[in-house]
């Protein structure tokens, strides 16, 4: 079963080095300083939240997505747009990506052992995913908290266009290599060189929430969301359905034949402690 991957942490104090940010920033609103976003990746403001996917066929918990979230003193808990690009766009999208893996594999090792064994997805920038040197480092993490590379999904999530489609091809066939499965995240019709990317050896496809949230009453988006699966399901790739947030959507998607789904209606982010009873209530229900 596939799990995103994201850490939660305590709410940094005064007494937490993560809150010695400079005066002048402290009330800001807007973009952080270089100090400011130092501050956030040397101390404890990265937190992770875990959103259950699930199939569709029989309701069995599949996986979680991890989800980072920014515990900011002044600014309060921003969600990953408020955050990410900003830290992207200074360089540290690597640091970021080693913060909440590390962080992520730590916590889901610390759960209770569950009825079935969760996957880990992490999302992975592509700036990241092409450096060679990112995967010796994500076995370290994980092999220090004896979780196994199947159990571990990278999700492409493109911060920039693809510009390389042979060297993506050569970091996918690493990591395949290696045992871990890889997924390309937020599949929609804006996404570039789209069909160059699904001729690339992933595990699976996942569509971005905006097209699926619009499946009922946009044809378009139904005609994308088809042939999409189309494709799925003649290159053996697993489908997920980002954005599910009601019945009907989850029945339409059975119909289209969709493996997995994640949104409101399974359930939203959870933090790691909430996960086994989260899935005690979901098997309850499911049964």
């Amino acid at each position: 079963m596939p799990i995103v991957l994201k850490s939660a942490h305590s709410v940094p104090t005064r007494n937490d080095p993560s809150f010695a940010l400079p005066l002048p920033f402290r009330r800001s609103r807007g973009a952080m300083h270089p100090s400011e976003i130092q501050a956030v990746l040397t101390g404890t403001m990265i937190e992770t939240r875990y959103q259950p996917i699930v199939r569709l066929t029989d309701r069995t918990v599949a996986a979680v997505e991890v989800l980072a979230r920014l515990n900011h003193p002044a600014r309060g808990m921003l969600l990953p747009h408020r955050f990410i690009p900003q830290i992207e766009d200074a360089g540290h999208a690597a640091a970021l990506t080693e913060t909440v893996a590390r962080r992520a594999f730590a916590e889901m090792a610390a759960l209770p052992a569950t009825p079935l064994p969760l996957d880990i997805a992490l999302n992975f920038p592509l700036d990241v995913l092409l450096v060679p040197q990112a995967l010796a480092l994500l076995d370290i993490q994980r092999r220090r908290e004896d979780i196994d590379a199947e159990r571990v999904i990278i999700e492409l999530t493109e911060s920039r266009p693809v510009e390389d489609v042979p060297a993506l091809k050569v970091a996918i066939s690493r990591l395949r290599d290696a045992g871990y499965q890889v997924v390309i995240d937020d599949v929609e019709p804006r996404v570039p060189l789209l069909e160059a990317l699904l001729d690339l050896p992933f595990n699976g496809i996942k569509l971005d929430k905006g097209v699926v949230m619009r499946l009922a009453d946009d044809t378009a988006a139904h005609d994308f969301v088809a042939r999409m699966i189309a494709v799925a399901k003649a290159r053996g790739l697993t489908i997920t359905a980002e954005g599910v947030e009601d019945a009907a959507t989850w029945d339409r998607l059975a119909e289209m034949g969709v493996d997995h789904a994640q949104g409101f209606l399974v359930a939203r982010p959870l933090t790691a402690a909430a996960i086994p009873s989260w899935i005690r209530r979901w098997s309850k229900r499911s049964a």
